[in-house]
């Protein structure tokens, strides 16, 4: 039966050959775009994970609210506010830090953790300054649940263990004329003035609001920039899996007042566009596949027509309605498997090529489009130029079953 269904393509060779390129150019298209999208979703998320994490527990943040006072301080007078009470209570801080440290060095999900404490700071380098958000974090734990160090400039993201230092971004480095090595003023509003700080690197992410913004230092030295010691207001969690981060996190939830986020939550407008992503990338590579779908719809149409006397010859030599449906289909596959193996290939070869263009920027020591050669892009391109070629020849392929030798001497 494939030799029969080999010999009838191979008669109408230049058909066939368009409708090969045809699914080939569907899959092509698929896993090139699919590449570049998924390679650059990927890069994009680390950059965020670097400044969030799979999973962030914050301190709750406490609010003022004008009922709550006009009840603590005028229980029994009515009162009415010009300016209602606003702003928060206290300081955003983790209420039960132990038992979070202790419960997640228990939990074998948990690849690792960095208590964090952010400040808002303002850096000061002769006659220029800046205002920076300051993150204390530990090195060695900041290290373990991000890729930082693959953004580092120059220094290094541990060098931040020694007394007094700091990392900061490539826009914070430019604005005050600085380089690893020398020394910076960090003052955070306090009446003791601002303190020393040496610059143990310099990280570019790529993003300028982000290089310009954010620096890192030591929890304990942010501590006690801050004059709050032991205070820690959040933990950037990594986990094994970060597919179940979100599971996680309401889990993690219903056990404390703490705000527990997951990094999809934490990068709503983030999910959008990848959605956005998908859809176009699906739709794209499915109006191309219809159009191939149809053009084998019409060659196995035309076959069959033309084919009619060796069908008639076949059904009066004992081939069943099953058979000459199988030959039918097996037309239809060979060109679905070819065009799908043809196209990977295709594919592959472009994002090889696309990955090997120099785009002339230096991001984390890249100056390229990162590509994704997830083997699930592949398999889902060639299962869709099978699912589309079987489809698109089985209504042939039903007709041709049903003819039996006097339809085709009649009709003939």
């Amino acid at each position: 039966m494939f030799f029969l269904s080999w010999k009838q393509l191979m008669a109408r060779k230049k058909q066939n050959l368009l409708i090969l390129l045809g699914i080939s150019f569907g899959t092509l298209l698929f896993v090139s775009i699919s590449g570049v999208q998924l390679g650059m979703r990927r890069y994009i998320a680390n950059q965020l994970l670097n400044n969030t994490a799979h999973i962030l527990i914050k301190g709750e943040e406490k609010k003022v609210k004008a009922d709550e006072v006009t009840e603590a301080f005028y229980p029994s007078n009515f009162v009415h506010w010009i300016n209602n009470p606003s702003g928060l209570r206290e300081n955003v801080k983790l209420e039960n830090y132990s038992g979070w440290y202790s419960k997640l060095n228990q939990d074998s999900r948990v690849l690792g953790f960095s208590p964090r404490m952010a400040a808002h700071v303002v850096l000061n380098s002769g006659k220029f300054s800046t205002a920076v958000n300051l993150v204390g974090t530990i090195p060695e734990k900041q290290v373990k649940i991000s890729s930082i160090e693959d953004y580092m400039k120059e220094g290094s993201f541990i060098g931040l263990r020694g007394s007094n230092t700091i990392v900061i971004g490539t826009g914070v480095a430019d604005d005050l004329g600085l380089k690893t090595g020398q020394y910076v003023n960090v003052s955070s509003g306090l009446k003791e003035g601002p303190k020393s700080f040496k610059i143990a690197g310099i990280f570019q992410f790529g993003n300028q609001q982000i290089d310009r913004s954010l620096a890192f230092a030591s929890l304990t030295d942010v501590q006690i920039l801050t004059k709050s010691p032991g205070r820690v207001s959040e933990i950037a969690v990594a986990l094994y899996d970060i597919d179940q981060a979100q599971r996680l996190a309401d889990e993690w939830q219903i056990l404390t007042h703490d705000k527990v986020e997951d990094w999809q939550e934490a990068n709503a407008s983030f999910m959008e566009m990848i959605k956005i992503q998908d859809f176009t990338r699906y739709f794209i590579t499915i109006s191309i596949l219809l159009v191939a779908s149809f053009g084998i719809y019409n060659v196995l149409s035309i076959m069959i027509n033309q084919k009619k006397k060796e069908i008639a010859i076949l059904r009066a030599i004992g081939y069943g309605p099953r058979r000459i449906l199988e030959l039918v289909l097996y037309q239809g596959l060979l060109l679905g498997v070819s065009g799908g193996i043809l196209g990977m290939i295709l594919g592959y070869l472009l994002c090889k090529y696309v990955e090997s263009i120099n785009l002339n920027f230096d991001i984390g020591n890249v100056n390229h489009l990162l590509i994704s050669y997830d083997l699930s892009i592949y398999v889902t391109a060639f299962i869709v130029a099978i699912i589309s070629s079987i489809i698109s020849s089985y209504i042939p392929a039903k007709a041709a079953s049903k003819m039996t030798p006097m339809d085709i001497i009649r009709a003939e």
